[in-house]
């Protein structure tokens, strides 16, 4: 008797620590999945992207003088030049949430925010993403430091260099962040770049 409570007790002591790390890992997605909710508040568009895409290529499509079945016929090589422009005009087309100062500072307010908490996330915990945590929500941490205003930029440096190092924040992730930290110049490399990590 005496035996099989002390099994029980060394079995519920090795328990809780299991338990509470997956509490942690569920308030871990929960919260990274609200900084990136706050991180797009005022910024984008209320837009419909897929309306204006579509509309843009119709016009590409018809300018080069082919029919909807014709352009589906053609290799992809020749259909990729004419999507990445629609989608370029697309994007000029939209109208952006943050049209005045006010909500530009409301935007920045969050941003402070936001990059103040994943600094102290990372510091704590390691570089951290959906997939690390085996969230079941799909986000991009990826876009807090994206977005860190310049107050930040010596912390998130330090951040992601140590990350690198120790091989926890992808190629295309550290990519994206070092070039917002160095002033957002025009970026030579594309997601595709790094799919072999």
């Amino acid at each position: 008797m005496y035996l099989s409570k002390s099994i029980f007790i060394i079995l519920l002591v090795l328990a809780i620590p299991l338990h509470s790390q997956v509490i942690q890992e569920k308030d871990l997605c929960t919260q990274l999945a609200t900084l990136v909710e706050r991180d797009k508040k005022y910024r984008g568009t209320k837009d419909n992207t897929a309306d204006h895409f579509n509309l843009a290529l119709d016009s590409l499509i018809q300018a080069k003088g082919l029919t909807p079945q014709q352009f589906e016929a053609l290799p992809a090589q020749e259909q990729g030049p004419i999507k990445q422009l629609a989608i370029k005009i697309a994007g000029q087309q939209m109208k952006p949430i943050i049209t005045n100062d006010s909500i530009a500072q409301l935007q920045l307010a969050l941003d402070l925010e936001n990059t103040k908490t994943l600094i102290d996330l990372v510091l704590k915990y390691g570089w951290l993403t959906s997939k690390s945590l085996g969230c079941n929500q799909s986000f991009k941490t990826v876009l807090i430091f994206r977005h860190s205003p310049k107050v930040y930029w010596e912390q998130v440096r330090e951040l992601i260099e140590k990350e690198k190092a120790a091989n926890r924040i992808s190629g295309y992730e550290y990519y994206v962040i070092d070039n917002h930290l160095k002033g957002r110049p025009p970026m030579t490399k594309k997601y595709a770049d790094f799919t072999n990590e």
